[in-house]
């Protein structure tokens, strides 16, 4: 797909926006590689690594209003989460000049066949879905007048607060956003032996909604630090902690590669291992690589993974002890330290 991704966005004119996700990243690691347009992308490393080959780069939640202006052409390499594509496609028309085209680009399981559908009923016209190898790409106009049914499916820009998760704002697009995530929970119930000193400094590194930090405060005083490379992430986490009063700050990284070294007692992880539609295998290295980083001396760390990732035998490249504290329902939890 990189390769037809290319092709449209080098073709495309100026007035194009390039709505990138992770899938997209490949392309801007490739040399040489400049897009005439603006990007915008919910992803932090997206959007830090797009800033030298785009027009000009935007990290939000996908609020189209902060472009402050609209597009002749969108181009989308659809996303992993439903909900995101939704949203894109449901916006779209509010963005694009009379004329403007929505191009979706995607593998066949990205669900790119149903999407070309939505589209069609949104922009008000018939589906228009190529074959490109083993890619599809969907290209629609905004027809004169009114447009099609908007979607009316989830409420994507809202936080919402969720029973489910006692009480705790999470919204759509985020990874489990409506749920505990079964690995947090293993891992928040050990906090009663790992417990630290009050006044100790966390960090929560992939916090999501938060739900980890938010498990720990209520054991203690502690100040927090808070990170992840989701917008809609970190739109959640803010407001848990302000209606929690927790002490801390949420911030964006990557990996957590833009916090201070040394500075965490206690740093908190379940890291991601999809990539997109994909499986990435040195996303557990780049979050152990980078929490021994950010540990003091002094510090623990307390991972969660799916028991297939081979955690302890990564774990010692970046950490003289690896233990594992317990294992259950296909989850490993380990503490380690320098």
């Amino acid at each position: 797909m990189s390769s037809l991704l290319y092709q449209e966005l080098t073709q495309a004119p100026e007035e194009t926006l390039w709505i990138a996700d992770e899938n997209s990243k490949p392309l801007l690691h490739q040399e040489g590689f400049h897009f005439a347009g603006d990007l915008l992308s919910n992803r932090w490393d997206i959007a830090e690594l797009a800033a030298n080959r785009v027009q000009r780069s935007f990290f939000n939640d996908f609020h189209f209003e902060e472009l402050e202006r609209k597009y002749r052409r969108i181009v989308y390499a659809v996303s992993k989460e439903k909900a995101v594509v939704h949203h894109i496609i449901d916006r779209a028309p509010d963005f694009l000049g009379e004329g403007g085209e929505l191009v979706l680009l995607g593998e066949k399981q990205s669900g790119i066949k149903s999407y070309a559908a939505k589209v069609a009923e949104r922009l008000g016209g018939a589906k228009h879905l190529q074959k490109h190898g083993s890619s599809y790409l969907s290209c629609n106009t905004v027809d004169c007048g009114d447009s099609g049914t908007p979607i009316a499916e989830l409420q994507y820009p809202e936080l919402q607060q969720l029973a489910e998760l006692g009480d705790l704002y999470s919204k759509p697009g985020l990874f489990g956003w409506n749920k505990v995530d079964k690995g947090s929970a293993l891992l928040a119930q050990q906090f009663t032996t790992e417990l630290p000193a009050d006044g100790s400094r966390i960090v929560d590194l992939g916090c999501g909604y938060g739900y980890l930090s938010l498990q720990l405060a209520a054991l203690g005083n502690y100040h927090f630090t808070a990170t992840d490379n989701n917008a809609a992430a970190l739109l959640a986490c803010r407001k848990n902690f302000t209606e929690r009063n927790i002490e801390g700050i949420v911030v964006p990284s990557d990996a957590g590669s833009e916090l201070e070294g040394g500075i965490a007692d206690l740093l908190l992880c379940n890291p991601p291992f999809h990539q997109g539609f994909q499986v990435e295998g040195d996303l557990t290295d780049r979050f152990l690589q980078q929490s021994a980083r950010i540990l003091k001396d002094s510090g623990t760390a307390i991972f969660v993974v799916n028991e297939f990732i081979p955690l302890a035998k990564k774990g010692p490249r970046y950490f003289s002890q690896v233990t594992l504290i317990t294992k259950e329902r296909g989850f490993c939890v380990y503490r380690l330290r320098p």
